[in-house]
């Protein structure tokens, strides 16, 4: 498999896909100063007024690297593809799109899951994930990477510097490499090697815990550190 990255290790555009909530907006924060990236959504206005919230935070040369555009728009003029949204339309979204996402590099920090009552429960039966569903769907599973399932979304939009956060990413190399390498372009987060796409359920299924954790104990941003 073939990922274009120019020598100086910089990708050419990181899309976004859904990409105006907090997750979006927050990885194009965080890869702006030496990415460029376009947040996508299903309405034009909707990703230009993200993009343009995320410029307004940037300031300074960094805020000519984020765009906002269509999801479809997005896909054509990136070489990596991030499913910022959920399960269920990640897969609608994918399925349409599939003959433009050929080539691709996906990443995926989708996670299935519902609630009970007040706290989140896993969707999906043990040892299935997202990512590989995700991946059966594009056709491609070589080139589909798990990933940032367990960075707080409202921690990643905001001025403040991370708190020597921990990123598990799965999947085959050398597509797992490129985002290792992305992970390691933010600083205050580590990336650590989880194995093949296959083991990316172990980190889909900490999500809901984590969200549980901090609903149940009333603590902000709970995550996952590797000492």
């Amino acid at each position: 498999m073939k990922v274009h990255v120019p020598p100086d290790g910089t990708v050419s555009a990181i899309a976004l896909l859904g990409g105006t909530g907090n997750l979006g907006r927050g990885l194009a924060l965080r890869w702006a100063p030496k990415e460029r990236v376009i947040i996508g959504s299903r309405f034009r206005g909707k990703a230009e007024e993200a993009a343009k919230e995320v410029r307004r935070t940037l300031g300074g040369t960094a805020a000519g690297n984020v765009s906002g555009m269509l999801n479809r728009e997005a896909i054509e003029k990136a070489d990596i593809v991030v499913f910022c949204i959920k399960f269920e339309p990640a897969l609608r979204l994918a399925r349409r799109r599939r003959k433009s996402l050929r080539g691709k590099l996906i990443l995926s920090p989708v996670v299935a899951m519902r609630r009970r009552g007040n706290l989140r429960v896993p969707k999906l039966k043990l040892s299935t994930s997202a990512a590989l569903r995700l991946a059966n769907v594009l056709r491609q599973r070589s080139r589909v990477v798990a990933g940032f399932h367990t960075i707080p979304a409202v921690m990643l939009y905001s001025k403040d510097p991370l708190r020597d956060y921990s990123v598990v990413v799965y999947g085959e190399q050398p597509a797992k490499g490129v985002v290792m390498q992305l992970v390691r372009e933010i600083k205050g987060l580590r990336p650590l090697d989880g194995g093949p796409l296959e083991m990316s359920f172990l980190s889909e299924y900490t999500t809901p815990l984590l969200l549980n954790l901090g609903k149940l104990n009333q603590r902000r941003g709970c995550s996952v550190k590797y000492y």
